[in-house]
């Protein structure tokens, strides 16, 4: 929101360029992430690129319940074996911070978390590669990226309070 823009809507002072893109996935668009963000990055030249995605989380609780934080960038894919370039600051030129949302968990990872014993061996080989989602996935995912949104917000527009942010959300 810049100029005329951003004056009719009521905002006096400047707030800062900021650009988003959702990707989406390889099986969706044919496109890897981290080469169409690469030729974003190369062409608008941002001092920073923040990803969001999904986990794979080790632990049932951590469902919905977590947000992991790092500057080290992100391996799509990686937490259900299916590797894909990484998106870090190597490969961009820029740095990136990755923020990460637990989402899924493997069925050896329920069966051992459910029975608080180590099922591994009667969940392979049929569910080894089964991953599994909360029913309410739906609301937990929207709630994440309601979270992720306001302290992403929050931060690239330090002087606006959270009840203004919320309403352009």
């Amino acid at each position: 929101l810049s100029g005329e823009l951003q004056k009719n809507i009521g905002f006096q002072e400047p707030l800062r360029p900021v650009a988003a893109i959702s990707t989406g996935v390889l099986g969706q668009t044919g496109l890897e992430s981290s080469e169409y963000i690469k030729c974003i990055v190369n062409e608008i030249k941002p001092c920073c690129v923040i990803t969001i995605d999904a986990l794979a989380s080790r632990s049932v609780k951590r469902l919905g319940n977590t947000i992991q934080m790092s500057d080290t960038g992100i391996a799509p894919g990686s937490g259900i074996n299916n590797k894909r370039k990484r998106i870090d600051a190597e490969f961009l030129g820029v740095p990136v911070i990755a923020i990460g949302v637990p989402t899924v968990v493997d069925a050896v990872t329920l069966a051992n978390d459910l029975t608080g014993s180590d099922c591994a061996e009667q969940v392979e080989p049929r569910g080894a590669k089964m991953v599994v989602t909360p029913k309410e996935i739906d609301l937990l995912v929207d709630r994440a990226a309601k979270a992720v949104s306001l302290a992403i917000n929050s931060a690239l527009q330090p002087h606006l309070n959270l009840s203004v942010i919320a309403e352009l959300i």
